[in-house]
């Protein structure tokens, strides 16, 4: 019988190394998924607190949620590690996010102790992971020691933070938060991870995975608000213009970027791939929220003029995410795709302008109106590429 059982590979995987063309694990979409549960949150903080004050606020807290995966996202790039302690800690991390999303609704006032100490909680498992990797990986230690460093000095201006008068905390938050932010930056750690580079294969599909489960969660909170409502004309050609909007984001990004590789010829280019994905999901949390106001227009008002809170939210969506698009587009290794990205980037930052000019002169549209003139200019971009693709399929052959 004992010839028969074999130990979980949980009890023997304890080597960390250096890893290529790895798959996605298990453990890393359950861990994806806590921390799109907590956008969803922040999401809705947003619905109930549309104005610049709340805007600046689901920012912040989308830097601070969105900073936490990402630093989990590259350790678990670069290294692999699958034993005991390793899920622990990951686990232990997952509630500390969770923590984050049920403290979102008051993280500005009487929960923000709570909000901190969940933040806190996830980076130090963080650099626990790093203190591991010191002692059994010789090769990653310098590494290591810059990221302990770094994430340690961000978690003493997060704690440093509860010192503040209760309306000042977010201060330290942003102090934390910048400081964290341009540790990979320096000049030193750019050398370091030179050394140990990252499996642009995993991390493209990390961050695609990512996001087009942000992308569905447009569905679900449209979905959540219309439940029980009559199909009429007007909610059909709504949903219908809305739901071109919602396929060209994905076309844009799944069509044009996913799956391409970083060009790390140019110092700046990793930079702008990996730092434009913090706007882009900025960009879809809102675009969940403004879709949802848009149809609850649509069903009460349908011939009146759309909320100008609304409208903006709704264009500022767009307008943020085609940016993002374009500083991802830049990051992109020319030779390894088939389009050329400062074109792709250029026609990205001119239908931003385009969507930004309809939200802030067309204020007289209604909803449906509005939708449609958004949705033309999205679907533009989709018809550009694939014209694009048509030509340069043609020439190659």
């Amino acid at each position: 019988m004992n010839e028969l059982f074999t130990p979980p590979k949980y009890f023997k995987n304890v080597k960390f190394h250096r890893h290529t063309d790895r798959t996605i694990s298990w453990l890393e979409l359950f861990y994806d998924l806590v921390y799109v549960a907590t956008f969803i949150q922040i999401g809705n903080f947003l619905s109930d607190n549309i104005s610049i004050e709340g805007f600046a606020q689901f920012c912040v807290m989308t830097f601070v949620v969105w900073w936490a995966w990402t630093g989990e996202t590259f350790y678990q790039n670069r290294f692999v590690a699958d034993d005991l302690i390793h899920r622990l800690l990951v686990f232990t991390q997952m509630f500390a996010v969770a923590t984050l999303g049920l403290s979102v609704s008051n993280a500005f006032g009487d929960l923000y102790v709570q909000f901190t100490l969940a933040y806190v909680v996830t980076r130090f498992t963080l650099v626990l992971m790093y203190v591991r990797l010191l002692q059994t990986n010789a090769e990653g230690r310098e590494l290591s020691i810059g990221y302990m460093s770094g994430f340690s000095v961000g978690i003493l201006f997060w704690l440093g933070s509860l010192l503040l008068p209760a309306e000042y905390h977010w201060i330290g938050w942003m102090l934390g938060i910048i400081f964290e932010f341009f540790v990979p930056l320096t000049p030193s750690m750019r050398a370091k991870q030179l050394k140990w580079t990252i499996d642009l294969h995993h991390i493209s599909e990390r961050f695609g995975i990512f996001t087009i489960i942000l992308l569905g969660e447009s569905f679900v909170k449209i979905l959540d608000d219309a439940q029980g409502t009559s199909i009429t004309m007007d909610t059909m050609l709504f949903s219908t213009f809305g739901l071109l909007i919602v396929y060209s984001l994905w076309w844009l990004y799944f069509s044009e970027t996913a799956g391409n590789l970083l060009d790390f010829d140019d110092s700046w280019k990793p930079v702008m791939w990996i730092y434009g994905h913090l706007p882009l999901t900025a960009g879809l949390a809102m675009f969940g929220v403004g879709a949802k106001k848009l149809f609850g227009a649509t069903v009460d008002y349908p011939d009146k003029v759309l909320n100008p809170d609304y409208r903006l939210l709704y264009t500022a969506s767009i307008v943020i995410y085609l940016l993002a698009l374009a500083l991802i587009d830049y990051g992109l290794d020319d030779e390894l795709t088939p389009q050329d990205q400062n074109r792709q980037a250029m026609i990205h930052v001119i239908a931003a302008i385009a969507v930004g000019a309809i939200g802030l002169l067309v204020t007289g549209a209604t909803p449906i109106l509005f939708v449609f003139l958004v949705s033309m200019v999205m679907l533009s971009q989709v018809f550009y590429d694939i014209y694009i693709v048509r030509q340069e399929t043609e020439t190659a052959h």
